[in-house]
């Protein structure tokens, strides 16, 4: 099976007295809703883009007078029911936003499920406290939550698998207010398969490094203004000078002993001590909090590391789970175990290759990827938590060296004045007592100075390391950009192919077609062109080219099992902008002839593809008004897709 796949199994339009006003059933490969003009087959599509995530509210009167949508859909193998309010206000605008609501599980098992809480539902936008439907969407899709200027959703998907009547022939998205250059490209690179997401962090890392080499070089420049002399800035010089100072200390305190051993006991005092012995008490009480502080963080760290681990563990289960049902699900016998004849391998998907019977292995996957789902929001939120932590404890270890410096030179000048208590008659003493406080001031500025010195040399060491980064980041991005680049090329030749193949397969109506040898799909601009961009056409003509473009990008999804385009289409009209119809049935055939072709090469390489084509006509091809690709009845205007009687 082919990656990233999205097939719609069935829809469901009810109507607010709980009654199904439309019921139908769809399968993979071509899906054709045929009907006169105004019987509603349009809004059916529209219908199908808005319960997918769609930004859409501007149906029509009987779409109107609808309550909800449910869809069962299936993802990359996993079968899930999505349903989505029609939520309209006091003057009948329905909210293009509404939320989604996911059941994980198919609909008859929504409807045998007895349980309270079925549905998990999810905005349109995400916040900080909860995930969006298209967060979710994404992650089932194996689509990266990337973000371009404004995240790219789920709407912004459709509005490429989506070809409306509304939008502009000239535009090549599904036209909206307010678009964006970068949005559109961002996510044609993705369907494209052209967004490596290692390429995407490297690139936001390299400008993370780069912004904070440039906050470094800042606060290097700013130190070497400060301490203009090399020595000021080195940690081991200014050591080595507190030591020399600490001696010093020493001596004068040994000559001051030395003096009152001389002197009577009655001429102590002992008002410095006692102010002394109080600050060392208070200082020591704000170190021994601080450090139990500290002590309770790592202890927290600890923990939640060790519950990230967990958690990562129970996603590496999961997905082993995941593998070895996907494994045991694809081994087939090839002789039958009673007469050991060869078993015939062309069954219908979905159903067992040695019994025929129909199966369905989808729930236990689906139950697992919720798992995982949970599991991978939680691992992310536990890191979010972990890097609060660390940075917590960064600044109380900081906050705890401070008042471990003080308190030992409180400690310091309470021991000397135990040792040394001051005798008032002893003028040497007063004045080694007065040096010994100014050598004691000159260890306070080079302690000062040492925190600066050895905050300087710890930039320089990051400065270091950030640019051995950046080179490194640097050779990653080329690399991945050349591989991006041969990826571009592949997938845009095989796109140019297939339009040039539907060009030249029209009616021969347009010389410009028969003579084509390339078709530019330029996302940016929004717009699809020949050669020559400033070709003039007329508007079927234009309005075939539009449909020849988005159905050349899907085709080559079908081919390119590198392309993230999840191979599936929906189409709104086959016959707009006075498009004859035997253009549009020609159209309609050469689309199914083209996916035959591709199938039966695919197949040569036991590769069969899987996709889904959904599109509306009021002029079917008569080859193809059969069961196998039509969905529904055939709408007229007496008998319309709705039936809001039921």
């Amino acid at each position: 099976m082919m990656k990233n796949n999205l097939f719609l199994r069935r829809l469901i339009v009810y109507t607010p007295d709980r009654k199904k006003a439309y019921d139908e059933k769809f399968h993979r490969g071509v899906n054709i809703i045929r009907g006169q003009n105004s019987s509603g087959k349009s809004t059916i599509i529209r219908f199908i883009f808005f319960v997918l995530g769609g930004c859409y509210g501007d149906f029509v009167p009987e779409a109107l007078k609808c309550s909800h949508v449910i869809a069962e859909v299936e993802i990359n193998g996993v079968v899930i029911t999505l349903k989505r309010e029609i939520e309209k206000d006091a003057e009948g605008k329905v909210n293009k936003k509404t939320p989604l609501a996911i059941y994980f599980g198919s609909i008859d098992e929504y409807e045998a499920d007895k349980s309270n809480n079925k549905w998990q539902n999810y905005g349109y936008n995400m916040s900080s406290e909860r995930r969006s439907f298209s967060n979710v969407l994404f992650k089932l899709m194996g689509l990266p939550e990337l973000k371009a200027d404004s995240n790219i959703t789920m709407h912004q998907i459709l509005r490429l698998i989506y070809l409306d009547q509304e939008s502009p022939l000239s535009s090549l998205f599904m036209f909206e207010q307010f678009d964006k250059e970068l949005i559109r490209q961002t996510t044609a690179d993705l369907l494209m398969g052209l967004y490596d997401q290692r390429l995407s962090e490297a690139k936001l890392e390299k400008i993370d490094v780069n912004r904070r080499i440039v906050e470094l070089n800042q606060a290097i420049k700013y130190t070497e203004d400060l301490l203009p002399l090399p020595e000021q800035r080195s940690s081991a010089a200014i050591k080595e000078k507190i030591s020399i100072l600490d001696q010093d200390t020493k001596n004068i305190t040994e000559k001051v002993n030395a003096l009152r051993e001389s002197n009577s006991a009655e001429s102590y005092q002992k008002l410095e001590y006692k102010q002394l012995q109080s600050e060392v008490a208070v200082l020591r009480k704000q170190w021994v909090k601080e450090n139990a502080e500290v002590e309770k963080l790592k202890a927290e760290i600890q923990d939640s590391q060790f519950f990230i681990d967990v958690l990562q563990r129970k996603i590496t289960e999961v997905e082993r789970s995941i593998a070895t049902r996907d494994y045991f699900g694809s081994l087939h016998l090839d002789f039958c175990p009673e007469c050991l004849s060869p078993i015939d391998n062309h069954v219908e998907q979905g159903h067992c290759h040695l019994c025929k019977s129909p199966i369905d292995n989808s729930k236990g996957k689906s139950q697992a990827l919720r798992i995982k789902l949970e599991l991978d929001f939680q691992l992310r939120e536990s890191n979010s938590l972990l890097d609060d932590l660390r940075e917590s404890l960064k600044s109380k270890q900081a906050q705890r060296k401070a008042t471990n410096s003080k308190l030992c030179i409180a400690q310091k000048k309470y021991d000397n004045a135990v040792c040394n208590v001051r005798s008032t008659n002893q003028e040497e003493i007063d004045k080694l007592l007065r040096d010994k406080g100014f050598i004691e001031g000159d260890i306070m500025r080079y302690n000062d100075m040492l925190e600066k010195a050895e905050q300087y040399e710890g930039k320089l060491s990051e400065r270091a390391e950030l640019r051995e980064r950046d080179a490194a980041l640097t050779r990653e991005i080329k690399a991945k950009e050349y591989m991006v680049k041969q990826q571009r090329d592949r997938v845009e030749r095989i796109i140019r192919e297939n339009g040039v193949y539907l060009l030249h397969n029209d009616r021969d109506r347009q010389a410009e077609f028969r003579n084509a040898n390339n078709l530019v799909l330029d996302f940016s601009q929004n717009m699809a062109y020949l050669s020559d961009k400033n070709i003039k056409l007329s508007a079927s003509s234009d309005f075939y080219l539009k449909l020849a473009a988005r159905f050349a990008l899907f085709l080559s999804s079908v081919q390119e099992s590198s392309m993230m385009y999840p191979r599936l289409i929906l189409s709104d009209n086959m016959e707009d902008k006075g498009m004859e119809d035997s253009r549009s049935q020609n159209f309609q055939k050469i689309i199914v002839d083209r996916l035959n072709q591709i199938e039966a090469e695919k197949q040569v390489k036991g590769d069969a593809p899987d996709y889904q084509v959904i599109f509306a006509t009021s002029m079917i091809a008569p080859e193809l008004d059969d069961p196998k690709y039509t969905v529904g009845e055939n709408y007229t205007i007496e008998n319309k897709s709705l039936k809001m009687y039921r």
